[in-house]
């Protein structure tokens, strides 16, 4: 039977952790273990981690003595799981309780396989906004993911099922990116022959909140979408072509603005 290890990254999300964590020790499948890596919260989220961990004893609490940013978080703590498959979770965000299970389903007979699930995207107070469809996904090719991706036409899978292996031979998460980080992360994913499958359901509920790394200024998010295309450039033209590669670019310029572009890219 396969192991799976979720990983929870949380930073001053001590409001939400709590029912993060219990949507996932409350998952029809259960996992063999919760890592809930903590970035140096300052809110009282360690005492809520450790209390929980003293309760149930798969959690596993990491505690950086310094924020390290959430891609060096996940990713670090993610090369600590014992599972042979892994999944994620923002400490803001919780599990419908079936996604696991429906995602191991999915991939059944095939090790291989990503499974992921629909999102439902939820306010601040967890009512529902709106429900992302993503099950069509799963009938790409690579150059069809990668477009998608890279061109940011749709919604894109999340807090995916995947094996370990896989996630060590992309190379994981770059450290350097504040944002965007899994957005990187998974045009290299993408780009690999793996399946993707969808589970059937919506697994996620992802919390928008008016605080946190999305609500970065419109350069930041401009000088990381921009980084991130010219750091996967190769990877990109093969699949896409050299014109499908600065479309991508040209998408990231044209809604940043002149003014903001200027300042990432465009000379003086």
């Amino acid at each position: 039977m396969s192991r799976i290890s979720c990983i929870i990254v949380s930073y001053n999300k001590g409001k939400f952790l709590q029912d993060a964590i219990v949507s996932v020790l409350n998952q029809t499948r259960p996992v063999a273990e919760i890592i809930v890596a903590d970035d140096g919260s300052t809110d009282g989220s360690r005492n809520l981690i450790t209390s929980l961990a003293q309760e149930y004893c798969k959690i596993k609490p990491i505690f950086r003595e310094k924020n390290l940013g959430v891609a060096a978080n996940r990713d670090l703590a993610i090369r600590e799981a014992n599972g042979d498959l892994l999944t994620t979770l923002d400490g803001d965000d919780w599990y419908s309780p079936q996604k696991i299970e429906k995602e191991l389903i999915a991939i059944q007979n095939k090790p291989d396989a990503i499974a992921y699930s629909d999102v439902r995207l939820v306010n601040r107070e967890g009512k529902q906004i709106s429900e992302w469809d993503i099950s069509g996904f799963s009938n790409f090719d690579i150059a069809q993911r990668l477009r998608w991706l890279s061109h940011r036409i749709g919604p894109i899978p999340r807090d995916m099922l995947l094996p370990k292996k896989l996630y060590l031979e992309v190379l994981g998460m770059r450290h350097c990116l504040p944002i965007y980080e899994d957005w990187d992360f998974k045009i290299r994913l993408a780009a690999y022959p793996n399946e993707w499958i969808h589970s059937g359901i919506a697994g996620i509920n992802y919390r928008k909140t008016k605080s946190g790394l999305s609500q970065s200024s419109s350069l930041i998010h401009t000088k990381c979408q921009y980084q991130v295309l010219m750091a996967n450039q190769k990877l990109l033209k093969k699949y896409l072509g050299t014109q499908g590669f600065w479309l991508a670019i040209a998408k990231v310029i044209l809604k940043a603005g002149r003014s903001v572009a200027r300042k990432v890219i465009l000379p003086d």
